[in-house]
């Protein structure tokens, strides 16, 4: 009998032993694939970056820069009032701009050239870019910013898309895993359009970051909830600090916070229970106010009688659409083309340098997209075969989406997207912009499932 002990104590070491391996094995494997993760977001930053210089200009990059005349106001002469306004508004005057323009990229814009050493001496002149002259002229009167100063203010949207790039990873793990956090964050990062938009001093980057991140928050609460959970209060706080600083970054940042809300709601929706709808309803009330409350505390254009400013940004933005709709012939777009713009846009349709039509007569411009095409860094432009393969792709992942259910967070953010883009008369591309993240995250989704099913297959 004490023979047979000893042998089974010797049998229990052994084991012990092999466990301890096994469980080395895996850490080592674990840290070794978090290693490539942060090896793979540090790359996509740094393609990112590569490319800032050599984006094309577009004219609101100068205004952008000439607003960021704000910063010094804000945080060096601290000057609130000269940040408020009210009305008339003039066009191109600055409570116009101010009113119009979110806050977050001009004190960015400021912020970047005031560490790199400048100052508000060698901004351009108001309005920045004078869209009643043509491109010569607003080079000849100094509305051109410094290929110095064009550098700098471009750091922090690039900086911000980078981080974008980051955070739509993380939407990718939380839906599909690894795999897809791969997949969606490349497509995204190769995009052309994104690239090109981002990489410019204007509001898109820090528009993407933040909206991007409010979506990640939602999916992490989401998630939390259907696993029978509770999510905490820090993260509805930083749904609350994502969504306002997505509004005060463009006023279009609307659809990706409602489609952040959307993801929590219609997720509920899916594992319904009775006893925990009142609280979630309360808490999505709350922080619907606090988000907007937020919105308010960075835009000091709204300071005076908020309620009355934001009667006056509406009108206003309602005025420079009807602008905008009477110089484009293009536009308003009828409906059918919306919805082709829908399919198109992601991956089918070549980036769109700029939106006035008289650019194109200008060699500088020409000759500007030309080498900034030509160079790899513009990102992987699709073409007809790829294009269509990831539309398709990105087309099978909503179907799977809506069979299996699975995934009805997604699917709220689809569903605002779409219908915002339904509404909006002007073919513009970056006002397509908010379709790109979820497109590639849907093109991931359904590439994996082209893989399962031909490995299944095999």
């Amino acid at each position: 009998m004490l023979k047979w002990r000893l042998r089974i104590q010797e049998y229990q070491r052994i084991i012990v032993r092999v466990m301890s391996q096994k469980h080395h094995l895996f850490a080592f494997f674990s840290r070794r694939r978090r290693g490539l993760d942060t090896l793979w977001l540090l790359v996509l930053a740094g393609f990112i970056f590569a490319g800032m210089p050599l984006a094309t200009f577009h004219g609101d990059e100068a205004m952008q820069i000439y607003m960021s005349n704000d910063y010094v106001a804000a945080f060096i002469d601290r000057d609130v009032n000269y940040l408020m306004v009210s009305p008339p508004y003039g066009i191109d005057e600055d409570p116009w701009l101010r009113i119009l323009n979110g806050s977050v990229n001009r004190y960015a814009i400021g912020l970047s050239w005031q560490l790199a050493g400048m100052n508000s001496g060698q901004l351009p002149p108001r309005p920045g870019w004078d869209w009643g002259l043509d491109y010569d002229r607003n080079v000849e009167t100094g509305h051109l910013p410094s290929e110095a100063l064009l550098l700098a203010a471009r750091f922090s949207s690039t900086l911000f898309l980078a981080l974008s790039a980051w955070v739509l990873f993380g939407i990718g793990w939380q839906v599909g895993g690894r795999p897809l956090a791969y997949l969606a964050s490349g497509l995204y990062t190769l995009n052309p359009v994104v690239l090109l938009n981002g990489r410019r001093a204007m509001q898109e980057g820090s528009y993407l970051f933040f909206g991007l991140l409010a979506v990640l928050l939602a999916a992490i609460i989401s998630r939390k909830r259907a696993d029978g959970r509770r999510a905490a209060w820090y993260w509805w706080a930083g749904l609350v600090l994502a969504g306002g600083l997505t509004l005060a970054s463009k006023h279009s940042g609307i659809v990706l916070v409602a489609g952040a809300f959307g993801w929590i709601g219609l997720a509920e929706l899916a594992h319904l229970d009775w006893r925990r709808l009142g609280g979630l309803v309360a808490r999505l009330l709350v922080t619907g106010v606090l988000v907007v409350t937020l919105f308010v505390a960075l835009s000091p254009a709204l300071w005076n009688d908020p309620i009355a400013r934001f009667g006056d940004l509406v009108s206003v933005r309602q005025g420079l659409l009807e602008i905008q709709i009477g110089l484009d012939p293009a536009a308003p777009t009828p409906l059918l083309q919306r919805v082709e713009g829908i399919v198109t846009q992601p991956f089918l349709t070549a980036p769109q340098h700029y939106e006035v039509a008289f650019w194109a007569n200008t060699s500088a411009v020409t000759d500007a997209i030309n080498r900034y095409m030509a160079s790899p860094l513009s990102g992987v432009q699709f073409g007809p075969i790829l294009g269509t393969a990831l539309t398709l792709l990105a087309g099978w992942g909503l179907v799977l989406c809506l069979k299996l259910w699975r995934q009805p967070g997604i699917l709220a953010w689809v569903g605002v997207t779409l219908l915002s883009l339904l509404v909006n008369p002007l073919p513009w591309q970056r006002y397509y912009l908010a379709l790109y993240p979820v497109a590639a995250l849907l093109a991931g989704i359904g590439l994996l499932a082209v893989v399962r099913w031909v490995r299944n297959r095999a």
